[in-house]
């Protein structure tokens, strides 16, 4: 099913506030990092052999989509809500170089794995670097070649209200694996309660994987 876009109400906006505090301000994102224990979800990967990538990215695609706060962009200085967003992510090209790829929100990891991993196939056959509207998507990049404790991204007020979600190096913790995720979003429409939730969800189907990709 196609997402469709609604115009958000101000009047019965309760974060109006908020949103007409920060939706203006030269630098009205947020971003922040936080460690997530994926303990089980790697443990699960390796037995059924899925990809850690396509794993963790379509749940976090499950997450955003959970929280209707990451699914709100301002368009034209209007606030809308996607009643879903996609992702796209970054490809890594044989020549160290990156592309665009888009990619769509299913509701089984079967059906999610089977279309990225051909996305991912295509894109590497031919490159996308387009810029034009995605604000029916959100953003995934991966960094696995090092860990970090923050993470900032480009801003651009067109397309601002896109969250950005960053994976980096898994490390070990004790006896935990853990994954640093970093996540940006525009503070006109997501606040640190709604990131609180982003994470929280994240931690929980990161530690029953077989409830979610099985």
């Amino acid at each position: 099913m196609d997402s469709i876009m609604k115009k958000v109400d101000l009047a019965t906006y309760k974060r109006r506030g908020m949103f007409e505090a920060f939706k203006d301000r030269d630098i009205p994102f947020i971003a922040t990092t936080s460690n997530v224990d994926i303990t089980h979800l790697k443990r699960h990967v390796e037995e059924h052999k899925n990809g850690f990538f396509l794993a963790v990215s379509f749940l976090i695609s499950k997450v955003v989509n959970l929280v209707p706060e990451l699914r709100h962009r301002i368009i034209a200085g209007e606030l809308y809500e996607f009643s879903k967003v996609d992702p796209a992510f970054t490809v890594l090209m044989p020549d160290d170089s990156f592309s665009f790829c888009d990619s769509r929100c299913f509701d089984t990891f079967q059906e999610y794995r089977a279309y990225s991993a051909a996305r991912i196939q295509e894109t590497r056959t031919c490159p996308d670097h387009s810029v034009g509207d995605k604000n029916h998507m959100f953003f995934i990049t991966s960094v696995p070649w090092f860990s970090f404790t923050s993470i900032v991204h480009p801003y651009c007020q067109q397309y601002g209200t896109i969250p950005v979600v960053t994976i980096g190096k898994f490390f070990q913790q004790g006896d935990r694996l853990m994954l640093p995720v970093g996540l940006q979003v525009h503070h006109g429409v997501v606040d640190g309660f709604h990131l609180g939730r982003f994470y929280g969800l994240l931690e929980e189907m990161c530690g029953s994987p077989e409830a979610y990709l099985t």
